[in-house]
């Protein structure tokens, strides 16, 4: 299955499990392929077939969007570089939670939980400690006995009771032992806060900004939003003040943009935010399916945030 296959076959199935999904886009770099919702499920999806191809400029600029979205991103591939990605494992690259599409189908439409994943020597599960200890104090295991029982030391039961996890044929013997699971389910939909680094505002003296983006954020941030540069998503930047996330788009008025405003509102639609295209001059659009389009005299006329939203809003309606 090829890469554009393998995105159809992603967004048949979040469908199929009544997730809303964000329009098809063809537009290269990309840092994701698909967001999706479900209730207050957010998922901002990456689709490679090998997926130790993810970088690490990619994997950062992921879970900057999963913060400021308050989402969650995966990975979704075939195989890695070495073998073919087993089904109902999880894996993890450059921080990302990464797993095979047949997983994803049975996750969401057949409601299997996630409990293995993929670690350094082989495959493992999260134990719940609290319940492992309770279960061999009422069954009165000793800790000798129980690390007899299921072949480890007594220094390596010490360890899953105070929460190091544990390879799968282990947890499966002591899950034998206590007639009961003791493992904990992977949550792929949770909102989690990555380890990144500190939003930081645009230098606005990169080469990669161009003009009329320099111009734009410079007067956004003169409005007090903190500008998030996206060098891979169909929005150049994320606008952020206290209240507000703007996904930003900034280009001048033609058919590229056109194109791109309508891939943004799909996915505004999707996160729940605000999205705005600003231009270089006067057009006769308000708006591009639902994307408030604003001029640069305008964003110029705007004394705050709160103004620059009712703009947006009176936009959107128009």
């Amino acid at each position: 299955m090829n890469r554009s296959e393998l995105i159809e076959e992603i967004r048949e199935v979040l469908t199929n499990a009544g997730f809303y999904v964000s329009k098809l886009f063809s537009m290269r770099p990309v840092s994701f392929d698909l967001i999706a919702r479900r209730d207050n499920s957010l998922l901002i999806i990456k689709v490679l077939t090998n997926i130790d191809a993810l970088s690490d400029e990619v994997a950062q600029e992921l879970k900057l969007l999963s913060k400021l979205l308050k989402g969650n991103s995966i990975l979704v591939g075939e195989r890695s570089s070495t073998a073919i990605l087993e089904n109902e494992v999880v894996y993890d690259r450059c921080g990302i939670q990464a797993v095979n599409s047949e997983t994803l189908k049975n996750l969401f439409l057949e409601g299997n939980p996630l409990k293995i994943y993929a670690g350094p020597g082989g495959f493992y599960v999260n134990i719940n400690t609290e319940r492992l200890i309770k279960l061999r104090h009422d069954l009165n295991i000793s800790l000798g006995s129980f690390a007899r029982s299921v072949s480890v030391s007594r220094r390596t039961v010490r360890l899953y009771e105070e929460g190091m996890n544990a390879r799968v044929e282990i947890a499966e013997r002591m899950e034998e032992l206590l007639g009961t699971s003791i493992t904990m389910p992977i949550d792929i939909l949770s909102f989690t806060t990555s380890k990144i680094e500190e939003l930081k505002n645009l230098d606005f003296g990169k080469e990669k900004i161009i003009e009329l983006q320099r111009e734009i954020f410079y007067l956004l941030k003169e409005l007090g939003y903190k500008i998030i540069p996206m060098e891979r998503c169909p929005f150049e930047a994320v606008s952020k003040d206290r209240d507000e996330i703007l996904l930003t788009c900034v280009h001048q008025y033609d058919d590229k943009l056109i194109k791109k405003a309508k891939i943004v509102s799909s996915i505004s639609k999707i996160t729940e935010k605000h999205a705005v295209v600003f231009v270089d001059k006067e057009v006769n659009k308000t708006n591009i399916e639902g994307t408030p389009v604003i001029n640069k005299k305008e964003l110029r006329r705007s004394k705050d945030p709160e103004d620059l939203l009712e703009l947006i809003i009176e936009r959107i309606c128009s």
